[in-house]
């Protein structure tokens, strides 16, 4: 998300998920839209609402910055596996890629220049189908190799998608991504909401927040959403300044209070309605057999194609605070572990 520009308007429900289909019917289960020839870059939004209460899938836009080294090892130090969305601009040095897989995380494509693919965000000309293409195939020739699995992932920028932009998309090799990916929480800045990009800048209320008080405005949202994505952005701090604070810091000031307060955090991959459009991660590996003298033949390491789950989180045992009918979690496990239940399709295949 730009750090001059309002973000895009509210995401639509994800009881309006719909995804575009290529000479088939609308499917009309998780199975069978996986196991369909089914383009799972649609036009509405993939949100958070399939989580558990008080479960939360962090995600970050916009990166690398400065500071992301640092943000993934703290978030992997607390057992928090995390999405980064990236722009190809951004990546200057694919060690900071590798680092982000090496510590549980996925990484996602957000375009090579954060251009509004629409133009609404911007008041610029809506993007022809070559360029939609090209700003999502440069990326993705930087993080290709370190997607695990063939689960590439989609975030427009500002949130801006429609009818066209998939079309682009689904007539191109591109079509192996899922998304677009939106988020529930972190859109804009509110009376009990921000997102983060506008309180490091005087942005769209003409102040700069500090890092408490944008962290509080946070919690505040979180709180009365109660689950789903939410959105950050690595690469920003205050007054264009690493050192003066900013996201990062935000981070390691509310992870600590959400785990107080009975919060829990997955993958955005691991997202229900995420994950059933996605292919399955492969099974995890043996454990080492001992040799002869007791010690281990062999130690299993994660690797630069690892997307494990989350370690050290607890599912959640239900809030007190919650309605008393929580509605159904639906789709795939969210470990995305499970035998693959189809054959494969074309849009699966066009990964390979």
């Amino acid at each position: 998300m730009d750090r001059f520009t309002k973000s895009a308007s509210s995401a639509m429900s994800a009881a309006a998920f719909a995804v575009l289909v290529v000479g088939c019917r609308q499917p009309s289960s998780a199975t069978e839209r996986l196991c369909s020839d089914t383009q799972a870059i649609g036009v509405a939004s993939m949100l958070g609402e399939s989580l558990p209460w008080k479960t939360l899938a962090l995600t970050f836009d916009d990166g690398p910055g400065p500071r992301t080294s640092e943000l993934s090892t703290y978030l992997k130090n607390e057992g928090i596996h995390a999405g980064f969305f990236v722009n190809g601009k951004m990546i200057h040095d694919p060690a900071i890629l590798q680092q982000l897989i090496d510590d549980g995380h996925v990484i996602g494509n957000h375009t090579q220049s954060h251009a509004s693919l629409t133009g609404r965000a911007t008041a610029k000309p809506h993007l022809d189908d070559a360029q939609t293409v090209n700003e999502l195939s440069q990326t993705d020739v930087l993080i290709a190799p370190f997607v695990a699995a063939d689960r590439f992932m989609f975030r427009a920028p500002y949130g801006d998608f429609d009818t066209a932009s998939a079309s682009a998309i689904n007539a191109s090799a591109m079509t192996k991504y899922v998304g677009p990916i939106k988020w529930n929480i972190g859109d804009h800045m509110g009376q009990h909401q921000a997102t983060d990009w506008d309180c490091w800048s005087s942005g769209s209320d003409g102040k700069v927040m500090t890092v408490a008080a944008c962290g509080q405005l946070y919690l505040e949202e979180i709180d009365a959403i109660g689950r789903g994505i939410v959105l950050m952005h690595d690469p920003y701090f205050i007054g264009n300044n690493p050192a003066n604070g900013g996201t990062v810091d935000m981070v390691e000031a509310i992870v600590p209070i959400l785990k107080a307060n009975g919060y829990t955090f997955v993958r955005v991959d691991e997202v229900p309605e995420i994950a059933s459009v996605l292919p399955p991660l492969p099974p995890p590996p043996p454990p080492p057999v001992p040799d002869a003298g007791g010690s281990s033949s062999g130690a299993s390491d994660a690797g630069a194609g690892s997307a494990s789950t989350a370690q050290g989180v607890v599912a959640p045992s239900g809030d007190p605070g919650a309605p008393a009918t929580e509605p159904p979690v639906l789709g795939a496990s969210p470990s995305g572990g499970k035998p693959d239940p189809c054959a494969p399709s074309p849009q699966r295949s066009a990964a390979k």
